[in-house]
């Protein structure tokens, strides 16, 4: 495996940011504090953090989580793709 080159990475999260990017704005949108929903996901702040800047991938687990959460399937809210 070869490693990425700064601008790969960078290009890489914001790639991941765009993808997940409804989520954080229908939680932004719900006026719910990020950490109370790390809390009620049974995650760390930290860690949806990172989930949501790309630094972490967005697991299956995580997005059955928050599709949950929101009251949103899976498909609708990150697209056809899992």
């Amino acid at each position: 495996m070869s490693k990425q080159s700064g601008s790969e990475h960078k290009e890489l999260r914001a790639a991941q940011r765009e993808k997940n990017a409804k989520v954080w704005q229908l939680i932004k949108e719900s006026g719910v504090k990020r950490r109370w929903v790390a809390m009620h996901l049974g995650v760390s702040y930290g860690y949806l953090n990172q989930v949501q800047y790309g630094h972490a991938p967005m697991t299956a687990e995580m997005r059955r989580r928050l599709s949950e959460y929101l009251g949103i399937s899976e498909a609708e809210l990150f697209g056809s793709e899992k």
